[in-house]
């Protein structure tokens, strides 16, 4: 449908109604009045088979000649006509009020011309010849004659015309010898100009089109899996290509009449190749295999663009091609229905898709019926594929999305059997420890050195299943990880691309020659876009920093145990983590308060995840702290507390806020992965799930939180000595 008039343009350039012949005594055309698109100058017309430079002359006696309305398909006129070079005369005589201003005259058709103004030679479109397989037939856009003010009462308009035959093309015989339309050339030069312009809404499908043509096929190469992306991008191009097509048709000057009927069947060829990706890609969608209908479509294309590219002219092509169009709709409403019905995920937004689409055409042929106004022509072309072409671009951009939710459903599985396999495990090792147990009792006559080397040999045993776990586990999820990351990659980069697309974009938009409201407009949607483009761009950084936290938490420490200070290295990380905050923000201060057991055992431990735990714990309590000073309280002084004891067989590490504290729910689920109480882009929520890791399983400790809503915080580790 938005090709139609393309495909009119070639078919009916002008008006096939007849006009009777004038009186023999009344040889002169009076005008007087100009309609606002010009005048058809039908009646009045003599003609002459033959060749002869005097016909040119205004005082030559045609009287002899016959009459003719030259308006009419070549077919009803006489044969000689369409043979050889003949002359066409018309004498007229303009009113008062049009001799005094400047007119113009255009004079063409399916041939080459030269028109004579009382002898004077005005215009020339083509080459004229005698064999009218050698005519050169005129192009696009001519300049037309000029009619000058002040001219005589009575003027004779001398045409000599030779037809152009071509035996590639049928049906030439059907359009007029000649039309000649008499204008006001203000309205001439202005309906030109506004014909050009309104083919600028082309470039506007042209960048719509490219640009989702280069996305789906890169989301194919991605995923060669999803073959609709494949056809849509086919779609895409194709509706591209066409949009490029008809925006040369309406804005080229073309010398010659061929190279434009090439590009006019190449321009509609193309259009009706979208409907057939289309239909292609819902057959991709739906999982529906192409069978005869889809073979039917094909054959009626290639029937479609034979007549388009040998009978431009025939009535039957526009029917053929409209009949092809409709026939793409049906088929592509018969596979959406079905979809709905069957309750196919998403199949509803191709439906509001086409649905849309279906009403911006039943607007169009409304608009273009009553010829309202070719802004809203126009707009609804480009709703016609925009609103199908969005329909189906975000049912492919929401199947990704939920196969990217399906990706975390089981990953979280994995996870959990992850958990049931390390409980199932501990369990066998509690059984494992109360059989060693028995086997000891039962060999309690052995020596001590015995037993310190069967204790020592049970401990590098549990410390190397742990290892061998923990490693698997590692290499589970940073498999996982790494393989979310990379069409993370692809979706910040292509984010980033097409922000850079829509900075472009208002460049061009701002040299554009479009009306100030389209140019708002559309520098308002593109504002939006790169709105859009911004947010997906920061929540996949806030992705991709969740996928480096659970990179660094499937990371396995190669560091061995050695024996280690807790109240050095507790007081050490306590100053880092606070300088670290002083650095980012100059007027932070909290107290700092420790209380270190004297004479603490030194305990076997990895120094660098042991610090990995406190860095994140001081961090921690110094945020709290920070908020609740944030808020304003009266009186407030923000204070971090460090202590250290030893309690039965353990040493214990407190680490004491009085920041906003935390709610039993919180508490509830505070060494969860991926759970933070955080802003969105402030944390990751896997500090704590990381450094529980490291305690319980790496060392065989305990880390507990005890919290009082609005009052205080504080975490407590244990360690064996």
């Amino acid at each position: 449908m938005r090709y139609f008039l393309l495909l009119m343009s070639l078919w009916l350039l002008a008006p096939a109604a007849g006009a009777t012949a004038l009186p023999p005594d009344s040889t002169i055309l009076v005008i007087n009045h100009l309609p606002a698109d010009g005048l058809m100058l039908k009646k009045g017309w003599r003609y002459h088979a033959g060749d002869d430079p005097a016909w040119a002359r205004s005082d030559f006696d045609d009287s002899a000649w016959d009459t003719l309305n030259p308006t009419r398909p070549r077919r009803e006129l006489p044969q000689a006509l369409g043979t050889g070079i003949s002359w066409l005369r018309l004498r007229f005589r303009l009113g008062d009020s049009l001799r005094r201003h400047d007119l113009l005259v255009n004079c063409g058709e399916r041939g080459a011309v030269e028109v004579y103004l009382n002898g004077r030679l005005v215009q020339r479109q083509g080459v004229i010849n005698a064999d009218p397989a050698q005519v050169v037939p005129r192009g696009r856009f001519p300049q037309p004659g000029q009619v000058p003010a002040g001219g005589p009462a009575e003027q004779v308009l001398a045409v000599r015309y030779a037809p152009w035959q071509s035996s590639l093309l049928v049906g030439i015989d059907r359009t007029p010898l000649l039309t000649s339309v008499l204008f006001n050339p203000q309205v001439f030069w202005e309906g030109q100009g506004k014909e050009k312009n309104n083919s600028q809404i082309y470039l506007v499908l042209l960048g719509f089109s490219a640009l989702l043509a280069l996305l789906h096929f890169a989301f194919y190469r991605y995923n060669p899996a999803q073959r609709a992306n494949r056809y849509f991008a086919r779609f895409a191009l194709a509706s591209a290509l066409a949009s490029f097509g008809a925006h040369c048709m309406y804005t080229l000057t073309f010398d010659s009449l061929g190279p434009y009927l090439v590009l006019a069947a190449t321009t509609n060829s193309l259009a009706s190749m979208t409907g057939l990706w289309s239909v292609r890609a819902l057959y991709a969608l739906f999982n529906v295999r192409p069978g005869r209908i889809y073979t039917g479509l094909w054959v009626v294309y290639g029937g479609v663009v034979l007549m388009l590219a040998l009978a431009p002219y025939l009535p039957a092509t526009i029917f053929l091609w409209s009949g092809l169009s409709i026939l793409f709709i049906a088929e592509e409403l018969r596979l959406t229905v079905r979809a709905v019905r069957q309750r196919r995920r998403g199949a509803w937004i191709i439906a509001v898709g086409f649905a849309g689409g279906l009403l911006a055409a039943i607007g169009y042929v409304g608009i273009h019926a009553l010829s309202v106004s070719v802004l809203a022509a126009n707009l609804c072309i480009v709703g016609i594929f925009v609103l199908r072409a969005l329909g189906i671009s975000l049912f492919l951009a929401r199947e990704f999305a939920l196969d990217a939710g399906l990706l975390q459903v089981k990953l979280g599985e994995v996870e959990r059997l992850s958990a049931q396999t390390i409980a199932q495990e501990q369990d066998k090792q509690a059984l494992l420890a109360a059989q060693n147990e028995t086997l000891e009792q039962q060999v309690t006559q052995r020596t001590g050195e015995l037993q310190r080397s069967l204790t020592e040999l049970r401990a590098t045993q549990a410390q190397l299943i742990q290892k061998e776990k923990m490693a698997s586990l590692g290499e589970l999820t940073a498999g996982i990880a790494h393989e979310i990351q990379n069409p993370l990659n692809f979706v910040n980069n292509f984010s980033e691309v097409s922000a850079e697309l829509c900075q472009e974009a208002q460049e061009l938009l701002a040299t554009a020659a479009l009306p100030a409201a389209d140019k708002d407009e559309l520098t308002e949607l593109l504002r939006d876009l790169e709105q859009n483009q911004a947010k997906i761009t920061q929540h996949g950084r806030r992705a991709a920093a969740i996928v480096r936290g659970m990179l660094e938490h499937s990371r396995t420490s190669p560091g061995d145990r050695t024996p280690t200070n807790l109240n050095s290295l507790a007081d050490e990380y306590l100053r880092l983590a606070y300088q670290g905050l002083r650095a980012k923000d100059k007027t932070f201060n909290a107290a700092l308060r420790t209380n270190f057991a004297p004479g603490l055992p030194d305990v076997p431990a990895v120094g660098a995840d042991l610090g990995r735990v406190l860095l994140n714990l001081f961090g921690n309590a110094f945020y709290a702290v920070h908020q609740r000073q944030q808020a304003g309280e009266a009186g407030y002084a923000p204070t971090v507390s460090l202590s250290t004891e030893r309690v039965n067989g353990h040493v214990a590490i407190r680490v004491t806020d009085n920041g906003t504290g935390m709610s039993p729910a919180v508490q509830a689920k505070i060494f969860q992965p991926f759970f933070t109480t955080k802003p969105t882009g402030e944390g990751t929520g896997l500090g704590l799930s990381l450094s529980y890791d490291i305690i319980t399983k790496g060392h065989g400790g305990t880390l507990s939180v005890h919290s009082t809503p609005g009052e205080s915080t504080e975490f407590t580790i244990t360690l064996p000595v």
